[in-house]
């Protein structure tokens, strides 16, 4: 492989996260290693590898938006790792030993609880995750009696994000869905979590979406699912050992 694409490489999988890689690059370098690259509407790109590893990712607007942002670098990173390429070994594996029977994950999350829904094969698995510790109450964590002195960060319930990590461990890939802003925003809390507990788990996070509703459906979650992860395999009822879950209905 050439050494700017070398370069390349090594930029897509910089901790943290390496600003200023330029879509024309990483394009560049994936031609290279075999993977078809196509224009989607909406000002995106599809990007199939040879293994038959597959992601889309979205673009800025205008010339002043040449450089891939936070979201497309980790979902190019997760394929990229589903390839078998990384920034040690830059060569494709010959077929991806998962394909469609990878392990995805999608997490709506909530201070008070975390709808959990595992995409893996032919089933779709729902759980909810709900706290025991500091946020088991109802009270918001950002209102100020909630902390110990003006300016204080509220705190954590590091049980409830030890769940939610395990939940990131087992999957291959995880979609992070909430809504909010700063310390009322989940996605933020766990990312900052994750960052200083867990940093290796970073590259399983392969989209990060807003949802405008606080209780959104199940179709819904589902919905938003399938536009990062493509079409959704038929569901079935699944059980697992410790965990209570519960069969989704037919999408509308």
């Amino acid at each position: 492989m050439q050494r700017h694409h070398l370069r390349t490489l090594a930029a897509l999988y910089a901790h943290p996260l390496q600003h200023g890689v330029r879509v024309s690059k990483v394009e560049a370098l994936l031609r290279a290693l075999g993977a078809e690259v196509s224009e989607l509407d909406g000002r995106r790109l599809k990007i199939v590898m040879p293994g038959g590893q597959e992601t889309w990712i979205r673009l800025g607007c205008g010339i002043q938006s040449p450089d891939l942002d936070s979201e497309a670098m980790l979902r190019v990173r997760h394929l990229l790792q589903e390839a078998g390429v990384t920034a040690e070994h830059p060569e494709p594996e010959a077929a991806s030993p998962r394909g469609d029977q990878s392990h995805r994950l999608v997490l709506h999350l909530d201070h008070h609880h975390t709808d959990v829904l595992q995409l893996e094969g032919d089933g779709v698995e729902h759980a909810v995750l709900k706290p025991h510790g500091g946020w088991a109450g109802r009270e918001s964590l950002t209102h100020r009696h909630d902390r110990d002195e003006a300016g204080q960060r509220a705190p954590i319930d590091s049980e409830y994000l030890a769940q939610i990590v395990a939940a990131i461990a087992a999957a291959d890939g995880v979609l992070l869905l909430g809504h909010g802003s700063g310390e009322s925003d989940m996605r933020l809390v766990l990312l900052d979590y994750l960052q200083q507990h867990r940093p290796d788990l970073l590259d399983r996070i392969v989209g990060i979406d807003s949802l405008s509703m606080a209780h959104p459906s199940e179709a819904q979650i589902l919905a938003n699912a399938r536009e990062h992860f493509g079409n959704l395999a038929p569901r079935r009822p699944v059980l697992a050992p410790g965990q209570e879950y519960k069969p989704l209905g037919p999408l509308a």
